[in-house]
């Protein structure tokens, strides 16, 4: 779906303090005072989440998730029972926050919006950053000390969830922390908000072209057929716009078992076999616009992708010795960096 910032029409909100590493929880009982300003501030959180390829979709398991139940019986509309859920929402992941040392303290903003004319409830965790302000006496001396802020409106929030009050589909932003039982999880999806997450777009990108590097690599083969695997790649994003798991692997080794063997049980491995995804940000799949390459000798080489593909002035020499010769033509000017 794609979204511009002013689809994002913010309903109301509240922000609730979860100081876990004080132990203490500051709840609110009064709705945010939304002015134009505070209001941009949440929209711009709230589209850049929507809009990230690290974001995860999410379904709530059945009926065992507390938060689902919550919203189901919130009445959004009503100020009164906007915050009761709020309050309840917050103080359950307090309480799994404090399960952790390494989990950050936040200010958490819940706020209900609209897009598209269905309703979303955003629960923003705006963790401290620690910065350095003046303060002034009243000797007239000043001084500078440390203080917790929230993320500025230009920072990419780590901890982020939203839901759309239709049909409760989950989008969410998470990182995994270390629990006091020594298990490292994915608290926000797996105790939270008890959900199945899928993979995010950029970390299954991440992992296919992985697996593809990892196995052009390990065959001896031609340096040009090895580049041209990767050049396909790139070809099948740029005519359909997505990556089909099982089309790549059929077009990029179907002629070889072996490697579809291997392609195959990687993927299983990542269970991404069956997956179709496509990815929102140009700079996800931006690795897919050069052929990169490092010699035995520690060299690099960075050759633009429509370079290498036009061929007029790449050259690769397959050598007797089966080593690889790489001609570079018609240098007008070279840059040192």
């Amino acid at each position: 779906m794609q979204i511009q910032r002013d689809d994002i029409i913010i309903r109301k909100g509240i922000c609730h303090i979860l100081d876990c590493h004080s132990g203490y929880l500051g709840l609110s009982t009064e709705l945010l005072d939304m002015g134009p300003d505070l209001m941009e501030f949440v929209r711009g959180h709230i589209f850049k989440i929507l809009e990230s390829d690290d974001t995860k979709k999410c379904e709530f398991n059945g009926g065992s998730s507390s938060v689902l139940s919550l919203l189901e019986t919130m009445d959004e509309k009503d100020d009164d029972s906007f915050i009761e859920a709020s309050r309840t929402i917050a103080e359950n992941l307090f309480d799994i926050m404090c399960d952790s040392v390494l989990i950050p303290a936040a200010d958490v903003i819940i706020v209900s919006f609209q897009l598209e004319s269905v309703v979303h409830l955003a629960l923003l965790k705006m963790n401290y950053k620690e910065t350095y302000v003046h303060r002034e006496s009243e000797n007239e001396g000043n001084d500078i000390v440390k203080q917790r802020v929230m993320p500025t409106d230009g920072a990419k929030l780590t901890e982020a969830i939203i839901v759309d009050l239709l049909e409760y589909k989950v989008q969410l932003v998470e990182k995994k922390y270390e629990m006091l039982s020594g298990d490292k999880i994915n608290y926000l999806s797996e105790r939270f908000l008890q959900c199945y997450a899928q993979m995010a777009p950029k970390r299954k990108f991440q992992l296919l072209n992985k697996v593809i590097t990892d196995i052009s690599n390990k065959y001896p083969e031609s340096l040009q057929n090895r580049l041209d695997t990767k050049s396909k790649l790139r070809e099948e994003f740029v005519e359909k716009q997505e990556f089909c798991v099982n089309e790549i692997g059929d077009k990029i080794f179907g002629s070889d078992p072996e490697k579809k063997q291997i392609f195959d049980e990687k993927v299983e491995q990542y269970d991404i076999q069956y997956d179709t995804f496509t990815v929102e940000k140009e700079n996800t799949v931006r690795k897919l616009e050069y052929q990169m390459m490092e010699t035995d000798t520690g060299i690099e080489i960075k050759i633009p992708m429509e370079e290498y593909n036009t061929k007029g002035n790449v050259e690769i020499v397959e050598d007797i010795d089966g080593g690889s010769t790489i001609i570079i033509k018609n240098i007008e000017q070279i840059k040192i960096k």
